[in-house]
């Protein structure tokens, strides 16, 4: 029998999955250690230098929350629930990285091997280091997408976490965290992303149309990442390009859900099939190639 929540059970996350944030903890374990250090972050500092500093600014710019509304708007009409799985993320994830940075009040790389031994970019950061909050969220975000998705089709946006960790790597090549940090960011951010999805499974199909309050207030947070996409630059100023590209492609997105959401307001046939659409989740995009 078919419940209201449209996540049945070939989308729900099983218990063994839950291993998997214990699982990165326990293989980075000589990481978060520091047995390592500092040759490790030497090195990989280094080497990620020989790559263009504007690659590395742009994989950090998308470890903010800001980012990350920008280009998951769009499923606000399409895969509702995808973006609500990571806003349910957001709050834990801003919880566990400011929590750990108090709890472990560590010094950034450059605190402890100066700006002569290290590649910088962006603006030297000096102290809260443990964990990297870019890779936290990054983690966060892909695994909240990653595990609300059909299981079926859950492998071909592995290369979500392939994206996360290139955030984690811009993140030492920013000399901004120890390879430490970014471990323990992965850790945590996988945790907080499943527990998102968790969590956003659990919300009634009613909730996702475009004319639910839920929807819309999700749609006014866009206001604020608008302002801030366009009022500076976030990590380093060669981001400001990236930053005015995703807030226009945000900001039509937006225009194009207030369309809708309006338009369902007026045109009953428009809402009916709206609900509809909230409880099918398009098989193009999950994976399902039966009709």
């Amino acid at each position: 029998m078919h419940s209201g929540n449209p996540l049945s059970h070939d989308r729900r996350i099983a218990a063994w999955q839950w291993i998997w944030p214990l699982l990165v903890a326990a293989l980075t374990l000589p990481i978060w250690q520091d047995w390592w250090e500092p040759g490790l972050m030497i090195a990989l500092n280094r080497g990620f230098s020989h790559l263009p500093d504007e690659l590395w600014a742009l994989l950090s710019l998308l470890g903010t929350g800001w980012a990350v509304y920008a280009l998951t708007v769009p499923a606000l009409w399409r895969m509702p629930r995808l973006m609500l799985a990571w806003i349910c993320a957001a709050p834990l994830a801003s919880l566990a990285t400011h929590a750990g940075k108090a709890l472990a009040d560590s010094p950034r790389p450059l605190k402890v091997l100066g700006p002569d031994v290290l590649h910088t970019i962006g603006t030297p950061l000096y102290h809260w280091a443990m964990p990297s909050g870019h890779t936290l969220t990054a983690f966060a975000t892909a695994a909240a997408i990653y595990f609300s998705l059909r299981r079926e089709g859950r492998l071909r946006w592995a290369w979500l976490f392939l994206l996360a960790f290139g955030v984690g790597c811009s993140r030492i090549a920013f000399a901004a965290h120890w390879p430490a940090d970014v471990a323990m960011g992965m850790a945590l951010g996988l945790l907080c992303g499943m527990s998102g999805a968790w969590l956003a499974a659990r919300i009634p199909s009613r909730y996702l149309r475009e004319q639910a309050w839920l929807m819309r207030i999700i749609a006014l947070l866009g206001l604020p990442v608008l302002y801030v996409l366009c009022s500076g630059a976030i990590d380093a100023r060669m981001n400001r390009p990236w930053q005015y590209l995703f807030g226009a492609l945000m900001a039509a997105s937006l225009l194009y859900f207030i369309r809708k959401t309006l338009r369902t307001c007026v045109d009953p046939a428009v809402t009916s099939a709206s609900a509809t659409a909230a409880t099918l989740p398009s098989p193009s995009v999950l994976g399902n190639s039966r009709p």
